[in-house]
């Protein structure tokens, strides 16, 4: 069997008037064989901010956005087809990838963002 290793870090953006808060990644790092699925747990703080965006930082590749969550509404990029992104942008969601692969071992980073009305 093949371990693909998924390693996890967090990330915040900040943008002039912000206070300072608190995000959460969880777990820090996974190993996981090939096929499995990941799910990796995101939680924020920061009032207001409404969306999730998670990025896929890997040895091949700059950062790539996946997708957000928009309050509770998913938004992939249609390139990742294995993921499922569940929650609320507003504090805690999900990046669930299902069918791991090689391809699938990288860094991962969560972001919250607001969207100004």
């Amino acid at each position: 069997m093949v371990a693909v290793l998924i390693t996890l870090s967090a990330t915040l953006l900040f943008f002039p008037g912000s206070a300072l808060c608190n995000v959460v990644q969880n777990p820090p790092d996974l190993i996981k064989h090939q096929n499995d699925t990941a799910e990796i747990k995101c939680a924020h703080t920061v009032k207001d901010y409404n969306r999730m965006l998670w990025y896929k930082h890997d040895q091949a590749t700059s950062f790539k956005f996946m997708g957000y969550l928009n309050l509770q509404t998913p938004n992939p990029e249609a390139e990742f087809e294995n993921i499922k992104l569940s929650g609320d942008g507003r504090n805690n969601g999900s990046l669930i990838i299902s069918r791991l692969s090689v391809n699938d071992s990288a860094v991962y980073f969560c972001a919250a963002y607001y969207t100004v009305q």
